[in-house]
């Protein structure tokens, strides 16, 4: 961390004393969106002015210097958990009682806080905790506190982290990587396959399968899920190109969206047989789409221009705006699980299915039910406008594609 910028007061620079101590990474949470209407000068023009905002408000052996990533980081000696949170609030009111003077004129900002508590190891030692604290703070909306594990418990959770990635690379290594295919079934009735979606399984010497739950996240967290990405997407373009007869939806990770690797199969399996893409559905969530929307959208033009449908997978999140909707023009929109489930018992989930289908008809999308596990479900959601299901009740995910499969037609939005 880049220490240049040390704070003094009262002619007595504020350094860390050695033992226990607190370790707090403070991130601006609209700095982003100021950074691109007026420059990033201007981001630093503000980070200079919360740092001196801040600095009377701090204990006499405080530390406080900036931060790599553009964020300010606080070591404090000696200080418990319930005096973090009393020390972040208050520096949080500090910051959004006034607005900060810029070149530009006056900005209100607010601050979210990653902390890590009862570290004795120095500030740097315990910044990856503390930026992954923040991190979570920051998704979780403006002005959050979050706290990093107590030491045991993240070095553990770390070990998990790298095991689980490691259990991935190996897979990939040895050809162990394999796709398991759920069907989306049309809630006509016939229960004949619309599509497959391909769920990635690492799998193991004795035959069981791992599902992606126990390694995918370690492998986003990494920066790795790209790799997982890559190799989802050519074992998928095989099996379009071994049963002429399918349609097979594939998931990606936002990062994904700006790997030329990625993109170089993509060319390259299609180019051998155009009509690959033409069966080939990308499904992206909700959070991805929204990540960086005109990064989406160009991602979206380029795969659309060769024929690909794409799918907003995990809809209702509240991610989504009307306008995003209009814009991105999906195919198909999956419900999220969570309004599924309960659509039996719960009176607001089939509300909130009801009015989802609405959104897919007038944006001409095909809505798709998740989780869907039971005939009860199905006959409520077919009667609710739910177009086609997917869902253990019709087909648990597998490894085999069978050789006389009768696809149901589909009819897509416009592209």
């Amino acid at each position: 961390m880049n220490r240049q910028r040390i704070f003094r007061r009262n002619g007595q620079p504020l350094r860390s004393e050695a033992g226990p101590h607190a370790l707090i990474l403070l991130g601006i949470d609209n700095l982003s969106a100021l950074e691109d209407l007026f420059g990033e000068p201007l981001g630093d023009e503000i980070i200079e002015a919360v740092q001196a905002n801040i600095a009377p408000a701090l204990p006499e052996r405080a530390t406080l210097w900036r931060a790599e990533h553009r964020r300010i980081a606080l070591s404090i000696p000696q200080l418990d958990r319930t005096g973090v949170s009393a020390l972040v609030t208050r520096l949080q009111a500090t910051i959004a009682q006034q607005a900060v003077p810029t070149s530009q004129g006056p900005v209100a900002v607010t601050v979210a806080a990653g902390c890590v508590v009862g570290a004795d190891q120095p500030p740097d030692t315990e910044g990856s905790a503390a930026r992954h604290a923040l991190s979570e703070a920051m998704g979780s909306g403006a002005g959050c506190i979050r706290f990093a594990e107590e030491t045991g418990a993240g070095a553990r959770r770390r070990e998990d982290i790298v095991a689980a990635a490691q259990l991935a690379m190996g897979a990939l290594r040895d050809g162990d990587l394999v796709i398991a295919y759920q069907p989306v079934v049309s809630a006509s009735g016939n229960n004949r396959a619309a599509f497959y979606e391909c769920l990635v399984r690492v799998r193991e010497h004795s035959g069981a399968l791992i599902a992606a739950a126990e390694f995918m996240p370690a492998m986003e967290q990494l920066g790795l899920a790209t790799l997982i990405d890559r190799q989802v997407l050519v074992l998928a373009l095989e099996a379009l190109s071994r049963q002429p007869g399918i349609r097979i939806s594939i998931n990606i990770f936002p990062q994904t969206m700006q790997d030329a690797q990625w993109m170089i199969l993509f060319d390259e399996g299609t180019r051998r047989d155009p009509t690959l893409a033409e069966r080939l559905i990308i499904e992206v969530t909700e959070t991805a789409a929204m990540l960086e929307p005109a990064r989406t959208l160009d991602f979206m033009a380029r795969l659309r221009r060769k024929g690909c449908a794409f799918a907003l997978d995990d809809f209702g999140m509240g991610h989504t705006s009307f306008g995003s909707l209009r814009d991105f023009r999906f195919d198909i929109i999956k419900i999220d699980g969570s309004f599924i489930t309960d659509v039996t018992t719960n009176a607001d989930s089939r509300f909130f299915v009801t009015k989802l289908v609405e959104i897919g008809a007038h944006f001409d999308m095909m809505t798709v039910a998740e989780f869907v596990q039971g005939p009860a479900d199905a006959r409520i959601l077919r009667d609710l406008g739910v177009e086609y299901f997917q869902g253990f009740y019709f087909g648990t995910p597998s490894l085999l594609l069978g050789p006389k499969i009768e696809p149901q037609p589909v009819v897509l939005g416009a592209s």
